[in-house]
């Protein structure tokens, strides 16, 4: 007989404490997800001709600020944190910036800009409860389903191998990618029990075999786990807090934080509607905590000399796809992160996961953000109005991704507002809802003020 429980149903609900052993597993899970995060320290130090141990240096210190954020953003204190399962990863939308500040002025002028994002971000956490009338469930659900879309491109660069410009995607890397996600996608549907929750682990594991059968073995990759040391505290004294500030660089750096704390509140919604599922609209308190939270882990990956961290998509849309959303997850997770920041060996091994196991991986996790989303947007009504909000945010944000060199002649200022399709749909979607509905909205003012 067939089970009558809900499908929508939590395994381990908000404040559940997994079983020790779930707990663990569940929380490595969620933390091979944010492998992608660790790469970024290595791409600026290759931009900017850093050595090796800078790079092992500051993938160590990036993997521990994104453990510390992901506690932080667990916990429920009364000014910080969202108490939801919204883990900490490096931020790619920060990482052009830096390396033109890092060129520009050196380490110390990165720290002291991303000090100064992490601020404002820290700022409109504490305004952003009072913006509840610009968030209907219409552009909440449009911004959290941009969320998943924005990630299409990481994702499916993975999934075909991250190839470069006029590099050759290889059919090995297909073959890895396509096994990958039919095994992900396979345990979460038809498993049962704890196939089904441990789906991505899984996956990933058959994936990495596969790629080890038939894939070209680079020896070398491998080589790397016997040269970096196995234990490394990766702070280095009181010369790794130096920080410097331009105001040249001010504005970009405004815009940028904006931008990310758009994304962030995109992956908040998102994890409150899968949370708390019987929530009729949006509750701004711990939003603002989980901004909040995320300013501060922000400006503390600049003061200690990591790249940026921002909330994780990817990670929001695993928690949905196995509906265990346990903040104790994160908060075992972020431990995790922290100790494996003290031994470079495991960031090492983490790394040679092949990368389009990983682009599975989060292909999987955005088909639930995106349908979060779109199921989020159809809980109002579908008239005229809202169709027209809908059609014309959704149409000019995506145009952002499909045509981006349009977009290259605005004034620098803007570009990072329309730099990606989450940014300009949320923007246009607040803007368009309020134009289309002045009328209903001024004839309610009216009536109350009569």
């Amino acid at each position: 007989m067939a089970s009558t429980k809900p499908d929508t149903e939590l395994v381990y609900g908000q404040n559940d404490v997994p079983p020790a052993g779930h707990l663990i597993l569940l929380s490595l899970q969620q933390g091979m997800l944010l492998i992608l995060g660790t790469m970024l320290p290595v791409l600026l130090v290759k931009e900017i001709g850093g050595s090796t141990e800078m790079a092992i240096r500051m993938v160590s210190l990036t993997m521990i600020i994104s453990g510390a954020g992901t506690i932080l953003q667990a916990m429920r204190l009364r000014w910080i944190g969202s108490g939801y399962l919204c883990p900490n990863i490096g931020g790619p939308s920060y990482l052009a910036l830096s390396i033109t500040a890092v060129i520009q002025g050196g380490l110390p002028l990165m720290q002291g800009m991303l000090v100064f994002a992490g601020i404002v971000e820290m700022f409109f956490s504490r305004v952003v409860s009072r913006l509840r009338s610009l968030f209907p469930p219409l552009v909440v659900g449009m911004t959290v389903m941009m969320v998943g879309v924005s990630i299409i491109p990481m994702a499916f660069a993975n999934f075909c191998g991250s190839p470069v410009a006029g590099d050759e995607v290889i059919w090995q890397d297909i073959v890895v990618g396509c096994v990958t996600l039919m095994a992900i996608m396979g345990s979460n549907l038809w498993g049962k029990g704890q196939v089904k929750l441990y789906c991505l682990l899984i996956g990933i594991f058959v994936g990495w075999g596969v790629a080890l059968c038939i894939s070209p073995f680079d020896p070398v990759q491998y080589q790397m786990i016997g040269e970096v040391p196995v234990f490394a505290i990766p702070f280095k004294g009181l010369s790794q807090f130096r920080l410097a500030f331009d105001w040249s660089l001010a504005l970009p750096f405004l815009v940028i934080s904006i931008c990310g704390s758009l994304k962030s509140f995109g992956n908040l919604l998102a994890a409150q509607k899968i949370t708390c599922q019987d929530l009729e609209k949006p509750d701004m308190k711990p939003v603002a905590g989980g901004l909040m939270a995320d300013g501060l882990s922000t400006a503390i990956a600049g003061l200690i000399g990591a790249v940026a961290v921002d909330t994780s998509s990817s990670n929001v849309g695993l928690a949905a796809a196995t509906r265990a959303v346990s903040r104790w997850i994160g908060v075992c997770m972020g431990v995790m992160y922290i100790l494996a920041g003290c031994f470079p060996v495991v960031a090492t091994v983490i790394a040679l996961v092949p990368s389009p196991v990983m682009g599975a991986a989060v292909i999987f996790a955005i088909c639930f953000m995106i349908l979060t989303g779109i199921k989020e947007m159809l809980s109002e009504p579908m008239d005229q109005r809202n169709i027209a909000v809908a059609g014309m945010s959704i149409i000019f944000g995506l145009s952002t991704g499909f045509v981006p060199e349009l977009f290259a002649h605005l004034p620098s200022f803007l570009q990072p507002l329309f730099s990606n399709p989450l940014a300009a749909t949320t923007i246009l979607g607040i803007i368009f809802y309020q134009i289309f509905h002045i009328d209903v909205n001024l004839a309610a003012w009216l009536k109350k003020n009569r």
